[in-house]
């Protein structure tokens, strides 16, 4: 239960981490970003049997969390819709990754965004980046006696599980705080952030392990939460890069548990949702083993995009982004392409993640299902299989591969110990890298300049009319193409 919800001044000398008022000027643009602690109490759940049934294991526990929101400066110009992020905590730094991905759809829409922390290990970099402003942020463990059943220190090894688990804190507060500030957000109440606005659809969004934490709040927690007296908690969700082999525990004393099968996967759904894969996760992090087809059913409406071309991490998305700031820099957390290539991986999926953004709310407001998409076929390893150019083949395309001016790998080279997640090894699985065609290649294939933007925009005049691309981003998606035609000496 939310007891009180206190808005956190901002000033030249005290702002929001990775604010995005610095990197995407948002008061120039019509909207304006605030901070907010949220203090209440909330249960800790445990698992049923390993399966998706949970039961309450400590009732209560105060706790002091924070969110950021953004909204238009005019409320009439909101759109109605709202989304909150489970905000990425994979690096112990908030990555607001899905925020990266949507906000030029969000701020051109009048669209409603509000981050919520998602786990107590990114606490100790925002102390480090401005004390004063997040000392009072809290996830204390209301059983600090209890010792874990396994050690922590070999399952982190392992790979079991993730790297933060601390008998301090209890990761399992988080479900509650979700829950309590969707209820909020839809409510009238004084401490609402954004009762002012029109606010008539929420969406659960996340990236990376916080698209699994998406997963795991539909298949334990949605049902319940929404039988309750307050209602339907979420109208549809966006699971962005999720990781199925990666089955979220309900509390940290659960980590490295065997779950069920049931768990990899969404298997019911009565909201929509829409799941948007890179070739990092539909292969590599098993999302093959856990395919499961689009549907249309009243219990399960869901549509699942792989986006042939990109990786997990991409040049915008994990460096461009964040402007070489001197904030993140000064606390040594400033995200960087550690690969050994020329080119990292640069395939703009922002602009498809933008498309799937519109494409839910629309199915929310009209019953329309949007357009289904192939899928990557994948080897009997799991291996994306690719054609003759040593590009995906399959899933949801653009004209960068349609017709390519380069090779997008999903992997890249690295030193030991620069991995993404597997500090010991020599490849990157997360952050791939791009390899452009000679320039003779890119004559034979195209001829001219003028010819390869015929072809670049035919290609997107496609895409937009089966609504995988927003006819906005149309112009900027055939520039990118010609951009890199150019870059390779097509004229």
């Amino acid at each position: 239960m939310i007891s009180h919800i206190e808005e956190i001044p901002i000033t030249p000398a005290s702002y929001p981490f990775s604010s995005a008022e610095r990197y995407c000027e948002l008061s120039k643009r019509g909207y304006v970003e605030r901070e907010y602690y949220i203090q209440g109490t909330a249960n800790v759940y445990r698992s049923i049997s390993n399966g998706p049934l949970v039961e309450i294991r400590t009732s209560d526990a105060p706790y002091i969390n924070r969110c950021i929101v953004r909204t238009p400066t005019d409320p009439g110009a909101a759109s109605g819709n709202v989304v909150v992020e489970i905000i990425n905590p994979t690096s112990f730094m908030e990555i607001e990754r899905m925020w990266i991905l949507g906000h030029r759809e969000f701020l051109r829409s009048g669209d409603i965004y509000v981050g919520i922390t998602s786990k107590p290990n990114t606490i100790a970099k925002l102390i480090e980046f401005d004390g004063k402003r997040y000392g009072r942020l809290s996830w204390a463990n209301p059983t600090p006696d209890v010792p874990f059943t396994f050690d922590p220190d070999e399952l982190i090894r392992s790979g079991v599980a993730q790297p933060d688990l601390d008998p301090r804190y209890e990761t399992g507060l988080f479900w509650d705080m979700l829950i309590d500030l969707a209820r909020v957000l839809r409510s009238d109440a004084p401490q609402n952030p954004i009762r002012d606005f029109r606010r008539d659809l929420i969406c659960l969004s996340g990236w990376s392990q916080s698209g699994s934490y998406l997963l795991r709040y539909i298949n334990s927690f949605a049902e319940m939460a929404d039988s309750g007296p307050e209602g339907q908690v979420f109208d549809a969700y966006l699971a962005g890069g999720a990781v199925h082999s990666l089955v979220v525990p309900v509390n940290q004393y659960e980590s490295g548990r065997s779950y069920a099968p049931e768990l990899r996967r969404v298997e019911r759904c009565r909201q929509p949702l829409i799941a948007v894969q890179t070739e990092s996760e539909n292969g590599r992090m098993q999302g093959w083993r856990t395919y499961i087809d689009d549907s249309d059913r009243s219990d399960f409406r869901y549509r699942c995009y792989e986006v042939a071309g990109a990786s997990h991490d991409t040049r915008y998305t994990y460096v461009d982004y964040y402007r070489d700031d001197e904030d993140l820099k000064r606390i040594d957390h400033l995200p960087a392409y550690t690969g050994k290539h020329a080119h990292p991986n640069d395939y703009p999926s922002e602009i498809l993640i933008a498309a799937a953004f519109r494409n839910l709310f629309r199915w929310v407001r009209t019953g329309a299902g949007p357009t289904r998409c192939p899928r990557i076929p994948v080897d009997a390893y799991g291996e994306n299989i690719r054609d003759a150019f040593g590009n995906s083949i399959g899933g949801l395309r653009t004209c960068l591969l349609d017709y390519p001016c380069a090779r997008f790998c999903n992997t890249s080279r690295v030193e030991i110990g620069q991995g993404t997640v597997d500090k010991n090894s020599t490849v990157d699985g997360l952050f791939g890298h791009r390899e452009p065609f000679s320039q003779n290649m890119l004559i034979e294939l195209y001829g001219t300049l003028d010819h390869y933007r015929e072809l670049c925009e035919q290609s997107t005049r496609e895409q937009v009319s089966r609504g995988f691309v927003c006819k906005e981003d149309a112009d900027a998606l055939v520039e990118a193409a010609v951009r890199a035609a150019v870059a390779g000496g097509l004229v």
